[in-house]
């Protein structure tokens, strides 16, 4: 797998958290929650400029559409990169996994010894800021909340956005996942460490998730 050296500069949004977001008390989640909505439309408009120049295409074309998705992953895919992991980092994740068969432990440090570069994940926060904007414009029945428990929810303490609905036959009851939008954005992203990445990626993601959205209430 080829490791490519960072290019363009990119101007990051650096996260206002100084603990992991499992011990963040009530009052230090809803801070974050307040500061990261309050950057959407900044950072939104930032990557917009910034894809708009490296596709040679009006801006307005990145209009918060399913469509516009097409758009910024094409430019993505460009622009994503891998690195290399540290070695601490891989130290980590062998201290975590003593005890286990030395083959599983060298299997799962093999698997981790390349990572998306950091200039790649600060693109990613935006994306995910850009996605946020864009299901919220789009659909009223959708809105923004934090959810503070338990501990152990994957998506503790941060901002996601609620009011999806998947009622698959198999499910004994209707089922609510929540979207936590960076996490979305880095999901199609993946496919890049299999060599199996397609410019539809993200569209075919959004629009599988806009087909959760339950149709707005007759208010007549």
């Amino acid at each position: 797998m080829k490791i490519f050296k960072r290019r363009t500069e990119y101007k990051p949004l650096i996260i206002q958290a100084d603990k992991p977001f499992q011990e963040m008390t009530k009052k230090e989640a809803d801070a974050y929650s307040e500061w990261f909505l309050s950057k959407i439309d900044e950072r939104s408009d930032y990557l917009r400029e910034i894809v708009s120049e490296g596709l040679h295409i009006d801006i307005k074309q990145l209009d918060f559409t399913l469509d516009s998705t097409l758009l910024i992953w094409k430019w993505f895919l460009k622009e994503a990169k891998l690195a290399k992991t540290p070695e601490s980092e891989l130290d980590k994740i062998r201290e975590g996994l003593r005890g286990m068969p030395q083959s599983f432990i060298d299997h799962m440090v093999e698997m981790a010894r390349v990572e998306l570069s950091i200039r790649t994940e600060y693109i990613l926060r935006d994306i995910g800021m850009y996605l946020g904007k864009m299901f919220i414009s789009n659909y009223e029945n959708l809105r923004w909340t934090i959810k503070y428990k338990p501990k152990s929810y994957i998506y503790v303490n941060v901002p996601i956005i609620v009011g999806f609905v998947d009622d698959k036959p198999e499910y004994p009851k209707p089922f609510h996942p929540d979207l936590e939008p960076i996490d979305f954005a880095r999901l199609p992203a993946m496919k890049i460490f299999e060599g199996t990445q397609k410019e539809s990626d993200l569209y075919e993601k959004c629009k599988e998730w806009i087909s959760l959205i339950p149709p707005i209430a007759d208010k007549g």
